[in-house]
């Protein structure tokens, strides 16, 4: 079984206040949230397209593809933590009409002789805006008619094909998931490839103690309090795909990143299980980017599995 992996800024305030207050029945409307991840859609499906690009022209340069197309948002070639989380905030900020300036300043970053020699390669499309919105939407919607359903004392509601699916089950086993997919179209993760995720390698690794990464419970936001006749569930660790792993808070990021920066040595050493410590070395990298834009943010911090499919299409 393979895992498509990524590394998750999480913006708490818009779980607590927007997200779950909507998902639990609320008179709260999440169409401007929608909105801004249909904007992102196209500011991210330019900025790849640039990437995708330069990778072509690139030649014998630098031009790590796995950390500027396949891993980190949108595209990137700074080379520190900071300045990433600064871009990608620009990036996430930006009008399409602003990704192209954007994207030549992270080119000439390589090498500014490349920046005449690259165009953006714009094979494929994107839907239209209102098709964006749907796919966006769809997911929290159902969860949302799965919570008022059980407020009302109906036990099943029909999903998308139309069949008559379990209320509650639904609602507390998708919840967890249907919410980080929906965060990171309004702030993106990091993509990587196999069991490197923080606590795997914590749990490998002889590291000084285990960092401060907890069950993601927080995640549910105010819904246990709002259904709490439901069993509702959390993890403290990626169990399998198509799940969310260990949460970190918000004011536990920076401890994060010192942890994983004391404890850079032991964790690369298990790569020597695979015979592959650059790969492992690769992956914190991915996640200390992560931690600083979640840092920079002032968010939290989940662990995930196919969040994004890159073979599927689904992109940073």
């Amino acid at each position: 079984m393979g895992y498509d992996i990524s590394f998750h800024p999480i913006d708490m305030r818009v779980v607590e206040e927007r997200i779950t207050p909507y998902l639990a029945g609320q008179d709260v409307e999440i169409d401007d949230l929608v909105a801004d991840a249909v904007r992102q859609a196209k500011v991210r499906f330019r900025a790849n397209a640039w990437g995708l690009g330069t990778s072509k022209v690139a030649g014998d340069r630098d031009f790590d593809t796995f950390l500027y197309i396949w891993g980190r948002p949108f595209f990137v070639t700074a080379q520190d933590p900071a300045t990433v989380a600064e871009t990608v905030v620009r990036y996430c900020n930006s009008s399409v009409d602003e990704v192209d300036d954007l994207a030549r300043e992270q080119i000439a970053l390589l090498d500014p002789g490349l920046v005449r020699h690259v165009e953006p390669d714009m094979n494929g499309t994107l839907p239209a805006d209102a098709h964006l919105a749907e796919g966006f939407r769809w997911k929290l919607d159902l969860l949302r008619t799965a919570a008022l359903a059980v407020r009302e004392g109906r036990s099943t509601i029909p999903n998308a094909d139309g069949d008559e699916i379990p209320a509650a089950e639904a609602l507390t086993g998708n919840v967890h998931f249907a919410l980080v997919e929906f965060l990171a179209a309004l702030l993106p993760g990091w993509i990587e490839r196999g069991k490197v995720w923080p606590t795997e390698l914590a749990g490998r690794a002889a590291v000084d103690a285990y960092p401060p990464i907890d069950d993601n419970a927080p995640l549910l936001g105010c819904l246990p309090a709002e259904l709490p006749t439901l069993r509702w569930e959390s993890e403290s660790m990626i169990g399998g795909n198509y799940t969310i792993g260990g949460y970190t808070a918000p004011d536990e990021v920076h401890a994060l990143r010192q942890w994983l920066a004391r404890n850079i040595e032991p964790l690369t050493a298990v790569g020597d299980q695979w015979d592959d410590r650059p790969y492992v070395q690769g992956a914190l990298r991915k996640i200390d980017e992560a931690l600083a834009l979640a840092e920079l943010t002032g968010s939290g911090f989940v662990e995930a599995a196919e969040i994004y499919i890159p073979m599927q299409g689904t992109m940073n």
